[in-house]
């Protein structure tokens, strides 16, 4: 690899190390004042992309370089997990598109049922 490609990343990944967390997908508990925690949850997708080229030169014997670094990041809200006095709520932001996405919807009901359940 290019010293200077190896330069370029040297210089692009600490950054990006600091978008890319755990954060982006599971978001920070919003407390309201009744108590009710809601927790956001995103989709994210991220992108990145370096090159570059050493071009030919008569004059020097050192080749001029040309390259460049790319990167990009969607985060898109689907759900929101909510924590309340009455059990856990799942609100889907669209309808699920797979039976796992229903599951994953259900589960916070199907664990207070169980639980009620096993109270008794």
């Amino acid at each position: 690899m290019s010293e200077h490609i190896h330069r370029l990343l040297e210089t692009a990944l600490p950054n990006l190390k600091g978008v890319i967390d755990a954060e982006s997908v599971i978001g920070e508990p919003i407390q309201i004042p009744d108590g009710t925690v809601v927790i956001p949850i995103c989709r994210t997708h991220f992108g990145f992309v370096t090159g570059g080229t050493e071009f030919s030169s008569s004059a020097s014997s050192s080749l001029p370089f040309g390259g460049g670094i790319g990167a990009g990041a969607s985060v898109t809200p689907v759900a929101f997990l909510i924590i309340g006095p009455s059990g856990v709520q799942t609100v889907l932001l669209d309808s699920p598109k797979d039976i796992y996405s229903r599951i994953l919807d259900l589960s916070p009901q199907l664990l207070d049922k169980l639980k009620s359940l096993l109270d008794r």
